[in-house]
């Protein structure tokens, strides 16, 4: 192949290498967005089907942030030195796993322990879907829009999340918004 088709070849390879990479971060990130507000419209239900009282509804939200807040930092870090696309795969194997846990737990205390992983998974998933990112976007403009498009994915996610939960508890039931 002539030097200039093979270039050619190379960048619509790595243009569709980087669109499949925004496509799979932007998935990472917005699903860590959605669990953020989707719980909230399934507490009554949580409530009802597991007892427990307030406090134990406030820690099924309350331990996924406290634990997204308290590993984000150190998960960046992590990917820095191990490899992002490492760091972030396992990311989203320990969330999908936590996200099981919460459907399947018969008890608040196995829903709390469960967030709490999974608050841990998406402290992971969000710095290294960013540095992956960066790695598939060398051009600055290119980045710039690939970064706006992950952060308005998240945003939807985020403002999808009562409805989409809401949705799901009155065809499904609470456990399915894990799913």
């Amino acid at each position: 192949m002539p030097p200039d088709r093979r270039a050619a070849s190379h960048q619509q390879t790595s243009g569709l290498a980087a669109t499949f990479t925004l496509a799979a971060m932007s998935l990472g990130y917005g699903v860590v967005q959605l669990d953020v507000t989707i719980v909230n419209t399934a507490l009554n239900a949580i409530g009802a089907s597991l007892g427990g009282g307030v406090a134990e509804l406030q820690w099924v939200v309350s331990a996924y942030t406290i634990a997204f807040a308290a590993f984000i930092l150190t998960a960046g870090a992590l990917g820095d030195r191990i490899g992002a696309k490492r760091i972030f795969m396992a990311g989203f194997a320990i969330f999908t796993a936590a996200s099981v846990a919460c459907a399947v737990a018969p008890d608040a205390a196995t829903l709390i322990a469960a967030r709490c992983v999974q608050g841990l998974a998406a402290a992971i998933l969000v710095p290294n879907s960013l540095a992956l990112l960066r790695h598939a976007y060398e051009d600055e403009k290119a980045r710039g829009r690939a970064v706006g498009v992950w952060a308005a994915g998240a945003s939807l996610a985020l403002t999808a999340g009562p409805f989409v939960g809401g949705g799901l508890i009155a065809l499904v039931g609470w456990r399915a918004i894990f799913l």
